[in-house]
This record gives C-alpha cells, sequence and structure tokens, in this order.
C-alpha cells in the first residue's frame, strides 16, 4: 500500500502532539486539515507541510484523495463529528472520549454495527512503555494476582472553571483513562461490584470497584475526587510488585525489598507517552483492514458502561 493520506480534524494541542509523531512515520502523508478558525488551518499547514486546508471537515472526508481521518476535536463535539463521518466508512481515530456520555456512546455503537467502518479510541495509555515492560515483569513472576488503580481526580482544582456539561461528564471526559486500565490490566471482567456515594457534587464523586477477573486476579478501583491524591497503579504477583506513580514512572519490588526502575522507550521519552506506539497501531489497522476490538468504539463502550455505574 502507497502512503496513507491522512485528514486532520482540530488544531488544539493534542493535535500539536500527535502531529509530532506522525511526521515521522513513514507511512502517513499528512494530506488535509481542517478547524473551526482558517488562521489555525494555515499555520497548521505552514507548520506540518499538510497539502491543503478544507473549509469544513465535511468537504475534507468527501475528498477521494483521504483514505483515514484524525479527530482531535473537543469532547463536547466529538459525538457530533463523529456520527457525521461514519457513514463515509473512513477509518478514523479519535482522541477520547467517543461521546461525552453513555447515551452517546451507545448511539456511536448502533451507527458503526450498520456502516461497519474501522476505528480506533485514543486511550494512549494502552501504549505506554512502562506498562508492557511492567506486566511483563508480572507474567514472568507467576502472573497477576491483584491490581489495584487510585484514580483521584483533584476536582476541586478544577471544576469552576469547567461548564455545567463538561463538569457532569468529567468522568467520561477524563477519569475514564483510568477506568480503561480496570480492563487494560486485568482482562475480561467476571464480576464487579460498586460502593459509592456523592459527598461534595451531584454525582457520585467518592467512588470504589472491586473487581474479580476471569482468569482469577482480583481488582480494586478507588476515585476519591475531592481529596488530596493522583493517579497510581500497583500489580501484584506472588513474587514482585510493580508500582506506576505517576504513571510515566515505574519500578518494581521483590520480596527482598530491592527497588529497581523500568526505564520507558526511546519513543515514550521524545514524544508523549504512547503516542508513537498508538499511531502504529493505527496504521496497521488500515493496512490489514483489521477490527482492534481492544482499541476501538466497542472498548470504548464497554468501559464508558463502567463509568455509568460509578456515576450513576
Amino acid at each position: 500500500m502507497s502512503k496513507i493520506n491522512l485528514g486532520v480534524i482540530g488544531t488544539g494541542y493534542i493535535a500539536n502532539q500527535h502531529l509530532k509523531v506522525i511526521k515521522k512515520l513513514k507511512d502517513f502523508n499528512l494530506y488535509g486539515i481542517t478547524s473551526k478558525t482558517n488562521l489555525k488551518n494555515l499555520k497548521f499547514k505552514k507548520k506540518y507541510k499538510f497539502n491543503k486546508t478544507y473549509i469544513n471537515y465535511i468537504e475534507m472526508v468527501k475528498d477521494k484523495k483521504i483514505n483515514a481521518i484524525l479527530i482531535f476535536v473537543s469532547p463536547d463535539s466529538s459525538y457530533e463529528v463523529i456520527s457525521k463521518i461514519l457513514k463515509f466508512k473512513k477509518p478514523f481515530f479519535t482522541e477520547k472520549p467517543a461521546g461525552i456520555n453513555i447515551n452517546e456512546t451507545k448511539k456511536l455503537m448502533k451507527n458503526l454495527k450498520k456502516y461497519k467502518t474501522l476505528n480506533m479510541v485514543g486511550f494512549n495509555r494502552r501504549f505506554y512503555s512502562v506498562f508492557e515492560k511492567g506486566l511483563n515483569l508480572i507474567n514472568s513472576s507467576g502472573g497477576l494476582r491483584v491490581v489495584n488503580i487510585e484514580a483521584h481526580e483533584r476536582f476541586w482544582k478544577i471544576k469552576n472553571n469547567l461548564n455545567s456539561n463538561i463538569k457532569k461528564n468529567w468522568i467520561y471526559i477524563n477519569n475514564i483513562h483510568m477506568i480503561d486500565l480496570i480492563r487494560f490490566f486485568g482482562g475480561e471482567i467476571k464480576k464487579i461490584k460498586y460502593l459509592c456515594k456523592k459527598f461534595d457534587e451531584t454525582f457520585n464523586d467518592y467512588n470504589i470497584a472491586s473487581i474479580e477477573y476471569k482468569s482469577g486476579a482480583l481488582g480494586n478501583f478507588s476515585s476519591y475526587w475531592n481529596s488530596p491524591g493522583g493517579w497510581s497503579v500497583k500489580l501484584f504477583s506472588k513474587d514482585i510488585t510493580v508500582v506506576f506513580e505517576p504513571l510515566e514512572k515505574a519500578y518494581w519490588i521483590d520480596k527482598n525489598f530491592n527497588k529497581k526502575s523500568i526505564k520507558p522507550s526511546k519513543s515514550d521519552q521524545i514524544y508523549k507517552m504512547g503516542f508513537y506506539k498508538q499511531m502504529k497501531r493505527f496504521k496497521e489497522i488500515i493496512v490489514n483492514d483489521e477490527y482492534r476490538h481492544d482499541v476501538d468504539l466497542f472498548s470504548s463502550y464497554l468501559s464508558a458502561k463502567i463509568a455509568y455505574s460509578l456515576i450513576k
């Protein structure tokens, strides 16, 4: 297959981070760019050497020279954009969330079944090299027994700067990154129990989930939105413990309490972590004409269902 001509929707910060990676991947050609602001379109065209700009994303998607679409829009715009481009059946990559709430994600799933469009939702933490290395260590030390995830949002610091729609759906917009790790680390879930409470918000802002995986491993998830804390993951096997705290920094501990660091890959040191390997996966999906249900809308929907159970 010749180079894949990409059409890009959006010119914000996250688009910049992705485009830094994409211009280094020889399989892709940055063909077209569009956003709400023509000035930004022209700025990105010059910076990343796009072939052309478009008045709007529908004009771009209709261009027969465009092979695949990258969607980097604001969370409250993702549903509208995805809904409108699905019918063109061009493979697309979208930053999470795929819909700002469970109802939007459900509707996207329904349309996806109709049009069968290849797609990928950007949960870049699934592609952290330190996660891959940590899981390999666990699997070579008897296998995963317990995964413990802390996903505290520090909500008091940001909530006054969010509009009401973003605020009430913040679990889908941001916390879902950590909710998705429940399934990433442990695999298929056998059963899950929730203990949730409203303390400071109109929705459940203190959440606990206890998980039993089909593999036999156990899991704990906790998210206290208005108490000091951050994001961390601990993996436990019989012989070692692997710690990601913060998520981008990792180490493991043996039974003699020796601590050894886990170094990220070179690409994760150069670019925003996970972005390089994530975009290579998108390329594979296109080239192989293959649905990957670990990273597509279906996977996103399964994580959104957990988010809905925590927030309702």
